[in-house]
């Protein structure tokens, strides 16, 4: 049976995740930086084929890479939304000679705003950050011995490759996916204000 502090503890960290979500950092396996060896066991007669699906794999975790980049650039230009309507909040308040409560919502939800979308475009930075990825390249390519061989050894360089660079995509992966949800809370910070525009311009019209 669960206790009452564990319940209690479990609903302020449901209530705090929803309003400002954190990224769970998982620490480093010893392993992470130094990929165990990896032993081909195939026979030779489907190295080509065996060298075709990791070039295949490869290719898969290349576009996982790029097509995270290209969403997190999308969400940086987020950032011009938000400033338009932290603008229109100030001309609010500036226009205005009452400060009134309406105003007082107004300018806390572009406060909120502003926040979320600043988080949005963070992750969304940090996604596109290069970090450590490897690919081919001439050393490894320049590799001296039969055919067999030479597809042996870039099986085994892909592979080591594809370990090595596990880290960095899925780190862009986590931070494509906290700019995701701060991305979700600014869009809904947006409608409150689109909505308390829309309950003030009506008041206004029904009174004068």
């Amino acid at each position: 049976m669960k206790s009452p502090n564990y319940s209690l503890k479990t609903r302020l960290n449901d209530i705090r995740e929803f309003f400002w979500p954190l990224l769970e950092i998982e620490k480093p396996s010893p392993s992470a930086k130094e990929p165990t060896p990896f032993k081909l066991q195939i026979d030779e007669e489907n190295i080509d084929q065996f060298l075709v699906l990791t070039n295949k794999i490869n290719d898969a975790e290349e576009d996982r890479r790029k097509g995270i980049e290209s969403k997190a650039a999308l969400f940086i230009s987020t950032i011009s939304v938000a400033t338009s309507i932290v603008v229109a909040a100030n001309s609010m308040v500036i226009s205005n000679s009452t400060f009134g409560f309406h105003i007082m919502v107004s300018v806390f939800i572009s406060f909120v705003l502003s926040i979320y979308a600043v988080r949005t475009v963070w992750f969304a930075v940090k996604a596109l950050e290069r970090g450590n990825y490897f690919v081919l390249g001439l050393k490894e390519i320049n590799f001296k011995g039969s055919k067999v061989n030479f597809q042996k050894h870039l099986v085994n360089c892909l592979v080591k490759n594809k370990k090595l660079n596990q880290s960095t995509i899925n780190s862009k992966a986590d931070n494509m996916m906290m700019a995701q949800e701060y991305y979700k809370r600014a869009i809904i910070m947006i409608s409150l204000f689109s909505l308390h525009v829309l309950i003030q311009c009506t008041l206004k019209y029904f009174v004068s």
